[in-house]
């Protein structure tokens, strides 16, 4: 973000005495992108675009407060051309979007930070667990020494009514991370899901009334992973388990996992791989970095037009996953030379439905991408993607989406 340090600029945008404020940063990005995607339906393609503006604001006693807004994110859908008798020819769009993406203030304390208000939610270096989420949350941020920092957390969940206690939902996070050795570094995490008032029972709607909805009520979370490097050498292993919740309709035991290592093989080319399983409908967050742009790689803020839903790995927020498995294992290869950046990969994932009275399905995506860095801000890329499936399993024998994209940072 750019800085702005001129405290009359700042007193004049902010309408605050100049003295009370240190300094201010600005940023944003802007993406837009074409889209064709073969999926479940019919053929899709549009274009899309997204604005954000982000700020931050410090003050001389080192409280900084932080936002960043999304301007126009979705669709382009035209104007309205007097196609309908009841519509002028040229009446505008409904569509013109402004809202909060996030919006937080950082208070030093007790050696660490407070962090109070929207803020981005991430864990697990490949996305398993949650990727580019909002919470609203307070979280207090401390180093411990050596490396180590702790985090303890409160997001609420759910909120539908503020008479209604019981339709609470909340979560209680602690966690650490920090080198293990040299070169390799960890992170564990725990998590409490409750309920508001009468503790972890079945989920109430605003009025007081049971609901059989998927709430995470009383259920527990952990989630460790490592990291490591040695020479051009990386590897990594993750899971969590996530049950023993008491909502309406719950989940048991569930649990997903990976490990991954790539090589560097030559200053410009790298080759990447991994294997993931994951069981009984577990949680599998939507930016899990599978390599393909079909299968996740779609984070929860920052969501791809060419993710396949038919695919997923995930079954949390769903019910009949008792005995399902999902297996992946693929190769990624990486070569950059210059402004440019050339990715394929190559995979195999096996969809085990017959414990639940489904079919057993295997799954075979090829992935391409070249991206093209075309001034230190701007960047321009295009992906595409193929699954072969079974059309008994998906209602059609395959899987295509590519897209072209542009990026600019400011």
């Amino acid at each position: 973000m750019k800085k702005v340090t001129s405290a009359l600029a700042l007193a004049a945008l902010v309408g605050t005495p100049a003295a009370a404020m240190a300094n201010v940063e600005f940023g944003g990005d802007f993406d837009a992108l074409y889209y064709n995607v073969q999926g479940t339906g019919d053929q899709a393609t549009g274009f899309e675009q997204r604005m954000r503006l982000q700020s931050a604001f410090e003050t001389d006693g080192g409280v900084s407060a932080h936002a960043r807004l999304n301007l126009f994110n979705d669709r382009w859908t035209g104007d309205a051309s007097g196609q309908n008798l009841d519509e002028a020819p040229f009446n505008g769009r409904g569509n013109r979007n402004v809202e909060l993406d996030m919006a937080y203030v950082s208070i030093p304390m007790a050696g660490g930070s407070v962090n109070i208000g929207r803020q981005a939610a991430n864990w697990n270096p490949m996305g398993l667990t949650t990727t580019d989420d909002r919470r609203d949350r307070i979280s207090y941020v401390r180093p411990l020494g050596g490396g180590h920092t702790g985090i303890v957390l409160y997001d609420r969940r759910q909120a539908p009514d503020d008479t209604v206690r019981e339709a609470d939902g909340n979560l209680f996070v602690g966690a650490l991370l920090g080198p293990l050795a040299e070169g390799v570094q960890y992170g564990f995490l725990v998590g409490q899901f409750t309920a508001g008032g009468g503790g972890a029972g079945s989920a109430v709607d605003a009025d007081g009334n049971p609901v059989a909805g998927y709430g995470l009520r009383g259920a527990t979370l952990l989630s460790p992973y490592i990291e490591g490097q040695a020479g051009d050498f990386n590897y990594g292993a993750g899971f969590h388990y996530l049950g023993d919740s008491h909502g309406g309709a719950f989940t048991e035991d569930t649990l997903a996992g990976y490990v991954h290592g790539g090589f560097q093989m030559t200053p410009e080319f790298k080759l990447d791989g991994q294997i993931f399983h994951a069981a009984d409908g577990a949680l599998v967050a939507g930016g899990y970095d599978t390599y393909s742009s079909l299968i996740h790689n779609s984070p929860d803020h920052d969501q791809s037009a060419t993710r396949i839903g038919a695919l997923n790995l995930g079954g949390l927020g769903t019910e009949g996953q008792d005995g399902i498995s999902r297996t992946l294992a693929a190769t990624r290869g990486t070569f950059e030379m210059m402004d440019w950046t050339f990715i394929g990969a190559l995979g195999w994932v096996n969809y085990d439905n017959e414990d639940a009275g489904g079919l057993d399905e295997d799954v075979v995506f090829v992935d391409a991408q070249a991206h093209y860095q075309l001034t230190p801000s701007t960047k321009v890329f295009a992906t595409a993607g193929y699954a072969d499936v079974d059309e008994d399993q998906f209602g059609r024998d395959n899987f295509f989406a590519s897209s072209l994209n542009l990026n600019v940072q400011f």
